[in-house]
């Protein structure tokens, strides 16, 4: 197809477009709200058509005015592009039947029994990861907190399988107290590494016990915002008393790999910072995938970062996809900042080689194999005086 053919495509769709909303304005009502699909509070203010007052689809099509608490946007544009791409003809769009069109019903994901994760987490001897870990940290941690990666390794649900002669299992446990299910990855017990031929699901492994299973992931780690909202809520009731003005809260340090989460929880309690920053892992770089639909989702993996300060940690080379991704967070999240901590453009010195690929677990590694101090690349590895925050 020629250029000239495309613009004259285009053009056809801009009058097209135009068409549609020349018949009808419409403006955000200035009366009357309705709950909002995204944050569930009476503060939801629907778009109307101007010559009716009738809403475009009422508790769908509009926007919250929490702006800095919610902020959920869901425009007329949008939510009529999204009636094209269902496949609904381009004049429904003016039929009470599709403006009041009920909301989606999200289907419950399926489940594995939780004795299945709580036998695995045990015979960390046969661990290649958690084995690395120990030959890593052990030497390393000193005698305040000897079993430091046991406690991280229980604390993260890790479990042990007996496939590819011993392997890692990384249990997706949800902040709603579900196990999604658990990934299977053989490790080099030596140097850590992953090896990509030897991985494989819980479900797909014990299929005859859970046939037609609907897998839904959740971030690896999720289950622990619960823990840490507790242990802040007694800490901020601790500050109330003592007349500290401000809450504090903990903060989702989002990494991409589960042994990245593991390694990063390892070095914040070493370094007594347990559970201020949570790591977290989307298991995989595509894991960071927020639209419109996941807003209302209650089972979304990205729930768990709902009005939450997050922090992104790309691997290097990945920070441009990351931050378009993470201002996809906005007004889903209370604040989002990413790490340069990977890119050459970073503030803050560090002193170690980084190849391409690699993660900031690796400048961790490499800093505690040189027996160098690991707080002050810690303490500078997002923001720096405040930059870096996208939104």
């Amino acid at each position: 197809m020629s250029n000239v053919s495309l613009k004259q495509m285009a053009h056809l769709q801009r009058q097209h477009q135009e068409a549609m909303t020349r018949d009808r304005k419409i403006e955000l009502s200035k009366r009357g709200k309705v709950v909002c699909p995204a944050c569930g509070r009476k503060t939801f203010v629907d778009y109307i058509y101007l010559d009716d007052k009738t809403p475009v689809a009422s508790g769908q099509c509009g926007k919250c005015d929490r702006a800095d608490n919610c902020g959920y946007h869901y425009p007329p544009k949008e939510y009529f592009q999204d009636l094209r791409d269902k496949g609904l003809d381009n004049n429904l769009w003016k039929h009470k039947s599709v403006r009041q069109r009920k909301e989606q019903v999200h289907k419950a994901p399926s489940y594995i029994d939780a004795n299945v994760m709580l036998d695995s987490m045990c015979h960390y001897e046969l661990n290649p990861l958690v084995r690395y870990l120990h030959s890593l940290f052990d030497a390393n941690a000193g005698v305040e907190i000897p079993d430091i990666v046991e406690t991280i390794c229980k604390r993260y649900c890790v479990g042990t399988s007996s496939r590819y002669g011993g392997s890692t299992v990384f249990w997706q446990f949800d902040q709603y107290g579900k196990v999604r299910s658990g990934q299977i990855i053989g490790y080099d017990s030596a140097t850590g590494k992953r090896d990509h031929n030897k991985q494989n699901w819980v479900h797909s492994v014990m299929s005859d016990k859970y046939p037609n299973f609907d897998l839904r992931q959740c971030f690896f780690g999720s289950h622990l915002i619960r823990k840490a909202d507790k242990i802040f809520d007694a800490l901020n009731k601790e500050r109330e008393a003592m007349n500290i003005s401000g809450k504090v809260e903990p903060i989702i340090w989002l990494m991409e790999s589960p042994k990245a989460a593991l390694i990063l929880a390892v070095a914040l309690m070493w370094e007594g910072c347990d559970y201020s920053f949570v790591p977290m892992a989307t298991m995989g770089c595509g894991g960071i995938n927020l639209t419109p639909d996941k807003w209302r989702d209650l089972y979304d993996k990205h729930q768990v970062l709902r009005n939450r300060k997050v922090v992104l940690f790309p691997d290097q080379g990945k920070f441009d996809e990351w931050k378009s991704k993470g201002e996809k967070l906005k007004g889903f999240c209370k604040e989002v900042w990413i790490s340069t901590v990977m890119e050459e453009f970073h503030p803050h010195p560090i002193d170690c080689e980084i190849q391409g690929g690699d993660g900031f677990d690796d400048i961790i590694i490499r800093y505690v194999q040189q027996g160098k101090p690991i707080w002050d690349v810690i303490g500078h590895c997002y923001g720096y005086l405040g930059q870096n925050r996208i939104v």
